[in-house]
């Protein structure tokens, strides 16, 4: 437990001073109160150098009145002096947020001549700027009042001292008047800086946009809590940072964009306490669920509603709306923190280092509020900015580790997998050997009584025994059809030890090859009392192929067709072209074959016959010879019309 609590502590002390590090670089280097430009009341002096700097101190301030280059002329009103950011709107002189004031100060030029520029962010919500007495230009309109929120340059002549005058009107916006300090320095200088700033943004927005995008499935539909917190939070985030773009672009819609900007800066904040909530078990415990969630809940509505709804009818409500989001995002950024201390002791380290992420974001928001009027980013973005994109970065790095996870157990579970196959493989190769060789040595026993019939033929044809000439011819097609049958075993035997694919092929006419065919099987496929017929083209069609192989798969569609066939029926061996292929077809007027049934017959064992016989090999070799030939073979068939089969193999050119 002890070292448990170190462990948290050192961590905790880690995360902040990491923290206090980088705001205190942030705060001396890219900070425009600490680059403001020398000077005192109602006047700055500017840089000798041209670099840029900050016109932060010494204003004169004219709560309530827009007054003009001729109004100054006629004689100076006292002013008061203010520092811009000093007041967020106009309430602490009007009593009241909505109005009108006048800025004024003045330009000491000390150096060498130089023409220098004005960069003037966002003036809240319309304005008019005067250098010298002569209008620069407007954003907006001030009467009638017509907002627009737009970041504007204005170049400066030489002179040795330079007036501005810039008159604000707002009745539109929570902020009022000169809020953020213009720039001024050399045209190079200034666009530098807008530059930086815009490519700052641009990594944080679209970085942030295109991760939550390319992961919308993922994070949206997915059951991991974790990870559509996170997807929501990147996207909200990269929506909330993308202002800079709409401020350069000058789009006049006023309320709906900061409500948008406020609402996705406290959904951010929401998401990061669910996912908080989640990896810290937080989000079992009462004050989690009761407490922390519903006011995240209710500042991501208030953010909402405030803005387009209460504001336009109660302005006076603005400053009590700023002291509430003051303290609740002050509360719920070191709520952030005091998880990531509970949790920083997890034992997963993507768990600790998102945690240790989410704390370094609730400081961030916690840091933000307090540094108000100390602290604004010049070339970069706000504290709040940049610890939401560590969050960002944090789920980035989940996400890159987890797929880095998944792949390697992926080539687990392949290694695994290949070595299993391999391993039933050579189990299946085994048997099948096996039942190979029993197969081959049950052919040869068959093979036996065969050739012992045939050999018995031959010694009744030539011992002189006094045969009539019917006899005779009977005894001859004995032993021929035996010696056929003894040749189909063989070459079951080569089949049946997968020697299938090594044979000698040759040009062959499938006209004489069909017409010997027919002549061979015609008495055999007539005894059935079945018409058996030939159809060949006048046209020579060569294939290259294997007489045998053929003939056996012929023979066994001639025969397969025979035993469906009912008496008189008749059975068509036909060929034909087809482009550049020789069709070979098989017609009978048999009963048909069922539809369902039909993509199934050429399948190994498969049969159909009423009586149970049959093995279903006889198409399945046809289906082997088609393929051994570069060629394939179909079924068409209509229950009680017949089937017709056909077996289509390449062209060769005619010799």
């Amino acid at each position: 437990m002890i070292k448990q609590i170190g462990q948290r502590a050192l961590l905790l002390l880690a995360a902040f001073v990491i923290g206090l590090t980088a705001y205190s670089l942030l705060y001396r280097f890219d900070n425009k109160y600490t680059s403001a430009l020398p000077g005192g009341y109602g006047y700055n002096v500017l840089p000798e150098n041209g670099q840029t700097a900050f016109l932060v101190d010494g204003w004169e301030y004219y709560p309530g009145q827009l007054l003009g280059p001729e109004d100054f002329a006629a004689g100076t009103p006292s002013p008061e002096y203010t520092y811009i950011g000093k007041y967020s709107n106009f309430s602490a002189h009007l009593g009241n947020p909505y109005g009108m004031a006048t800025y004024r100060l003045r330009l000491v030029h000390t150096g060498d001549p130089s023409e220098l520029a004005l960069y003037l962010p966002e003036l809240l919500c319309a304005g008019r700027i005067y250098v010298n007495g002569a209008l620069a230009g407007e954003q907006g309109c001030l009467e009638p009042y017509v907002p627009q929120i737009i970041d504007s340059l204005y170049i400066l002549p030489f002179a040795q001292e330079i007036e501005l005058i810039i008159q604000c009107a707002n009745y539109s916006h929570y902020y009022s008047g000169m809020y953020y300090p213009p720039a001024v320095g050399t045209l190079n200088a200034i666009l530098g800086m807008v530059t930086t700033r815009l490519l700052v943004y641009g990594i944080l927005c679209f970085v942030s946009l295109a991760f939550a995008l390319t992961h919308l499935t993922q994070w949206l539909l997915g059951r991991d809590s974790p990870t559509r917190w996170m997807g929501l939070l990147s996207l909200a985030f990269g929506l909330q940072v993308c202002y800079p773009f709409l401020r350069a672009l000058g789009i006049p819609v006023i309320r709906p964009l900061y409500a948008l900007e406020d609402t996705c800066s406290h959904l951010a904040l929401l998401c990061a306490i669910l996912l908080a909530g989640e990896l810290t078990g937080m989000a079992e415990h009462r004050f989690h669920r009761r407490a922390a969630i519903p006011l995240s809940v209710g500042l991501c509505i208030f953010g909402m509603v405030f803005p387009l709804v209460i504001l336009p009818h109660a302005p006076l409500f603005i400053n009590a709306y700023g002291s509430l989001l003051f303290f609740w995002k002050l509360g719920l950024g070191l709520y952030l923190v005091v998880l990531a201390g509970l949790s920083l002791d997890q034992n997963g380290p993507l768990g600790r280092h998102l945690m240790l992420a989410t704390g370094l974001y609730g400081l961030s928001v916690a840091a933000s509020v307090l540094t108000v009027n100390y602290f604004e980013p010049a070339q970069g973005a706000w504290l709040e900015e940049y610890g939401g994109f560590i969050l960002v970065t944090g789920f980035v790095a989940l996400v890159v580790r987890r797929g880095v996870l998944l792949v390697r157990e992926n080539r687990r579970l392949t290694l695994y997998l290949q070595e299993e196959v391999e391993r039933k493989t050579q189990g299946m190769e085994t048997l099948l050997e096996e039942r190979r060789e029993l197969l081959a040595h049950l052919l040869h026993d068959i093979k036996n009584p065969l050739a012992a019939l045939r050999v018995y033929a031959e010694l009744v044809r030539s011992g002189n025994v006094a045969l009539d000439r019917e006899t005779a011819r009977y005894l001859d097609a004995l032993s021929e059809r035996a010696g056929a049958v003894e040749e189909r075993f063989g070459q079951l035997q080569d089949f049946s030890r997968g020697e299938h694919g090594v044979f000698q092929q040759e040009s062959l006419c499938l006209n004489t090859f069909l017409q010997q065919f027919y002549q061979q099987n015609r008495p055999d496929m007539e005894l059935s009392d079945v018409t058996f017929s030939l159809a060949l083209p006048a046209e020579p069609l060569w294939v290259r192929g294997s007489e045998d192989r053929l003939r056996t798969a012929l023979e066994n569609l001639c025969y397969n067709a025979l035993s469906f066939t009912p008496e008189d029926g008749v059975i068509t061996l036909a060929l034909r072209r087809e482009g550049q292929l020789a069709a070979i077809t098989v017609r009978d007027t048999g009963h048909g074959i069922p539809p369902e049934d039909l993509p199934h017959v050429f399948t190994r064992g498969f049969t159909r016959r009423d009586d149970n016989s049959g093995d279903g090999l006889g198409l399945y070799i046809v289906r082997t010879v088609a393929l051994e030939h570069n060629g394939s073979v179909d079924a068409v068939s209509q229950p009680g019309k017949g089937s017709l089969f056909t077996l289509r193999l390449p062209l060769l050119p005619a010799p």
